[in-house]
């Protein structure tokens, strides 16, 4: 058995309440994984459009504009009744989806709602890692975190290619459906937090709201990442839109090949053993640098592929690096954030990623159809590269001041 597993199990057996949050991070996105691709299979072929696939993405992308506010639903509520509720609304729209399977339009609209619903729970959950670890075991929990939520994107779109080929859509997202809830029962055995530990009545939302904002904003390496991974993810995020049609236009292969493409995530599997000691390392700021950095490079390789297996090489060396500089962005934050204050940052900084993506899908869709496949990933790997460049940059003049906290 890899050690690695071996070390998985051992983090699990020190702290119960990491399981049951674990598992609930398997099996949900999952589920969501299948259904993203099915319904951009669905859309690609209704429209043949990559703008209609692009607005897919950008409508399920952009609901992060409300992070702020779901930040402080995040601090305000328990994690395990605001994630089982999060989850039986998101059953019930998902559910509505593979009952009536509408047009465009108003499917654009029931995907915007699904996604607003998901806004406060990613925060919630990383609000709770801290409080069923030790702080020494942070950046492990933290990959296993990610590693199990990308294990969806491993396994959710070959099998969602699969089932899509033999069945179509409604039976995809039946099974997302179920997977919401399936995972209700988990989310009320997590721990109950602490709120207002000052004992002091609650300010406004937006007076909450607003705290949270300028804690980014006035805090200076927690910034100079926040920007940074939000450059990063502009230009990387339409990768998932590119795949699709590099697989269909450019490799001439059918939906399978969509879902094998779009499966190399597979790689962040291999890179999981590779997070602590790289840590260590490089410390937790320069393994956010290099993370990006092996992500552009992956999403460059993709481009000069010659062949379908060789640009899923090239995307298993991109995903490699996703918990490498995923699991450290959020071990910073919950080291440097106050408690009282860690579901708003976290609800912000990857809200903002949320933001990020939705502009890059936006902007992908038109250049892809101006374009090729080809194109737009050297486009994209070539923004990646110069995001990691910027947070590099950027990193070094927080360390010059003088309230900056490196860890």
């Amino acid at each position: 058995m890899p050690q690695w597993v071996v070390a998985g199990f051992g983090l699990v057996r020190r702290s119960p309440g990491l399981a049951g949050l674990l598992a609930a991070q398997t099996i949900s996105p999952l589920g969501d994984a299948m259904a993203t691709t099915a319904l951009i299979l669905h859309v690609q072929r209704t429209t043949g459009s990559a703008t209609a696939v692009g607005l897919l993405l950008f409508a399920q992308a952009i609901p992060p504009l409300a992070a702020p506010l779901a930040g402080v639903i995040a601090d305000r509520f328990s994690p395990g009744r605001l994630l089982a509720a999060g989850w039986l609304a998101q059953a019930a729209l998902a559910g509505l989806v593979a009952l009536l399977l509408p047009p465009l339009r108003a499917l654009l609209v029931v995907v915007f709602a699904l996604a607003l619903v998901d806004t406060p729970l990613s925060a919630a959950v990383g609000r709770c890692i801290p409080a069923v670890v030790a702080d020494d075991d942070l950046v492990a929990a933290n990959a296993l975190r990610s590693a199990v939520g990308e294990l969806g994107t491993v396994l959710g779109p070959p099998l969602a290619g699969f089932l899509f080929a033999a069945s179509g859509t409604r039976l995809v997202l039946g099974l997302d459906a179920l997977t919401f809830l399936a995972v209700v029962p988990l989310a009320l055995r997590l721990p109950a937090l602490a709120r207002n530990p000052d004992g002091r009545s609650r300010p406004s939302f937006a007076r909450d709201a607003r705290d949270g904002l300028a804690f980014v904003w006035r805090t200076p390496y927690v910034l100079a990442v926040a920007l940074g991974f939000w450059v990063v993810v502009l230009f990387s995020a339409p990768d998932d839109l590119i795949l699709p049609f590099l697989a269909t236009v450019t490799f001439r292969a059918g939906p399978v090949a969509v879902g094998v493409l779009l499966a190399a995530a597979a790689g962040l599997l291999a890179g999981l053993p590779l997070v602590r000691p790289a840590g260590r390392r490089l410390g937790v700021t320069m393994a956010i640098v290099t993370g990006f950095a092996v992500m552009a490079t992956g999403n460059l390789l993709t481009a000069a592929a010659p062949w379908l297996i060789a640009a899923v090489a090239a995307q298993v060396l991109r995903s490699l690096a996703i918990p490498l500089a995923d699991s450290h962005v959020t071990t910073y934050l919950q080291r440097t954030t106050p408690p009282q204050l860690l579901g708003r940052v976290l609800a912000n900084v990857y809200g903002g990623v949320g933001v990020a993506a939705a502009a890059g899908y936006l902007l992908g869709g038109p250049v892809l159809d101006a374009t090729s496949p080809r194109t737009a990933f050297v486009i994209v790997g070539s923004g990646g590269l110069a995001g990691a460049t910027v947070t590099a940059v950027l990193l070094r003049r927080a360390r010059r001041q003088p309230d900056s906290r490196p860890r």
